[in-house]
């Protein structure tokens, strides 16, 4: 799982606000890319409402996407949501996401996530009795000059650590049929089909290219794709919402999130040329490459086509890319108009924008408007960062040395923090709240 306490920021010289604006790397197993992006992570988040609500009691959730093109996601015992962009891009409709994110929370509700960290350390613990046997038989070998038993000694460290992995491994598949069935049985709960997961390991099977002649079952954590297919189609077939179909509105907003992956990642487009989501995608990807007249007048054309927030959100990305400030803020303006509720993301880049223009009034307008999601800065620590660039250019040195020290703190690079908190106390009235704020980061991280 995740550490989300282990967090360290990489930002390219070309700050993208658009899509996956700001690329943080966290340690999950490996090194993770957890990409920001206000579009995809909405609607995903309107997939796992229903499905957080109905399995663990509660409609709010934070939803991470990570960057990798394999067919994954994972959710953490706080109900935490992370996302493969390789699961979006291969998934055809909404329903294979929410299968997908249903069997995860499945592994929760069955309590995997306790019971798997218990089997690994006694897997270990199996792995470390066998090779002290074995080193121990192999030592007396070598002692006695004996090299039967240091054959032997080999022998039993070898298998017994092949036998405590296979242990273990047997749990696992025990585990992902737990979290089949769950998955099936939430989905049922909120009215929908899990027929998605039928397609989704389908299509892992294709990628896989998995042949049961070809390798042990007993290596495999998950069983064999076509039993498990075969097993969960006669199950989902006898749902009661087997034939129930997302919405043409839903697909289509599933689409556009698809062919903003496609544009920023260059990955083979799955449209036809002409589409909108062709359209979309080489918008985008102009952008990435800094090609912002054809981007630009790709974006207009789809506006005309379809009036939508993040088409406009775009499209003042571009006019700032080019000093174009005042057709930004029109252009934002109009997508704001559009948006239910504020987005952090859309705030960020207004406030760039009117940094940008400069004048005292414009940068205080950007702070206030910035002050208004600190509550969200856990998700999104560029607010601080945004912060300390009004600032510096209200030469306030002192709070814009805080908001950088806040931001480093939230990232977990304790010595940047501190040294910009004890610069920011220098120029801060003594047992402030910021100083105190200041303080703090000094001493606490």
């Amino acid at each position: 799982m995740i550490n989300g306490n282990r967090i360290s920021l990489d930002i390219s010289s070309k700050q993208i606000i658009i899509l996956l604006i700001l690329i943080l790397q966290v340690s999950i197993a490996n090194s993770k890319t957890i990409v920001k992006d206000a579009e995809i992570e909405k609607l995903l988040s309107e997939y796992t409402t229903d499905l957080h609500k109905t399995a663990l009691g509660t409609t709010s959730q934070n939803v991470f996407i990570i960057s990798d093109q394999s067919i994954n996601a994972f959710v953490t015992a706080q109900g935490d949501i992370y996302i493969n962009t390789g699961l979006i891009y291969n998934a055809d409709k909404p329903n294979e996401v929410k299968s997908i994110i249903a069997h995860e929370i499945g592994h929760i509700l069955n309590n995997h996530h306790i019971t798997r960290m218990i089997e690994y350390e006694n897997f270990q613990k199996k792995q470390n009795i066998a090779q002290i046997i074995g080193i121990g038989t192999g030592l007396t070998g070598m002692f006695t000059d004996s090299e039967a038993l240091s054959d032997i000694g080999t022998g039993i460290t070898l298998g017994g650590s092949d036998f405590a992995r296979r242990d273990y491994l047997q749990h696992s598949r025990v585990q992902e049929y737990e979290a089949d069935m769950s998955a099936i049985g939430i989905m049922e709960s909120i009215g929908e089909s899990s027929i998605g997961l039928l397609q989704m390991l389908e299509k892992i099977k294709r990628s896989q290219q998995i042949y049961s002649g070809e390798i042990n079952p007993l290596e495999l954590t998950h069983a064999l794709p076509q039993n498990r297919i075969d097993f969960l189609e006669n199950k989902i077939s006898k749902q009661k919402s087997y034939k129930a179909q997302d919405s043409t509105e839903l697909i289509h907003r599933h689409n556009l999130a698809r062919a903003k992956i496609i544009g920023y990642l260059n990955l083979p487009n799955k449209f036809d040329d002409g589409t909108i989501y062709a359209n979309y995608s080489r918008a985008i990807s102009y952008y990435q490459r800094g090609k912002y007249e054809k981007s630009k007048s790709i974006m207009s054309g789809l506006i005309e086509e379809f009036e939508y927030a993040y088409f406009y959100e775009l499209l003042a990305q571009i006019y700032f890319e080019i000093n174009e400030y005042e057709l930004a803020l029109e252009a934002l303006n109009k997508g704001m108009k559009l948006l239910e509720e504020p987005e952090l993301e859309f705030s960020i880049l207004y406030a760039k924008i009117l940094t940008a223009i400069g004048g005292n009034e414009n940068i205080l307008e950007s702070i206030s408007l910035l002050d208004r999601h600190k509550d969200q800065t856990i998700r999104n620590v560029r607010v601080y960062w945004q912060l300390s660039k009004s600032y510096f250019k209200l030469n306030n040195i002192p709070m814009a040395d805080l908001n950088v020290a806040k931001y480093y703190s939230i990232l977990g690079n304790t010595d940047r923090a501190r040294n910009f908190a004890k610069r920011a106390k220098n120029g801060l009235t003594p047992y402030s709240s910021e100083w105190l704020m200041a303080d703090d980061i000094q001493n606490i991280n």
